[in-house]
């Protein structure tokens, strides 16, 4: 089954087979927004069941790296003024 939401952003989620992501994260802003101009770091945390089942075709948000620096490609998802993504950010590095 699936839900249009707001249609603000096209990716879709799924909790249907429920995976575990946890843990800390580092963030590379991927656009200059409210978070902070294309470049910043942002440092946080992920903690999630659900899996993205259709990445969409927005701009991603960020290029994330776990805690340790190790790259685990891009995340979430721009569109103009509109963000979204897992990662929840604690503090600009």
């Amino acid at each position: 089954m699936t839900h249009t939401m707001m249609g603000l952003l096209s990716h879709a989620t799924s909790f249907a087979k429920r995976k575990m992501n946890l843990g800390y994260r580092q963030a590379k802003i991927t656009h200059s927004g409210p978070l902070g101009q294309a470049g910043d770091v942002l440092r946080g945390h992920e903690f999630h069941y659900a899996s993205v089942t259709d990445t969409g075709n927005d701009q991603p948000f960020a290029d994330i790296a776990d805690g340790l620096a190790k790259p685990l490609g891009p995340s979430g998802g721009r569109r103009g003024l509109v963000s979204g993504t897992f990662f929840h950010a604690i503090a600009k590095a």
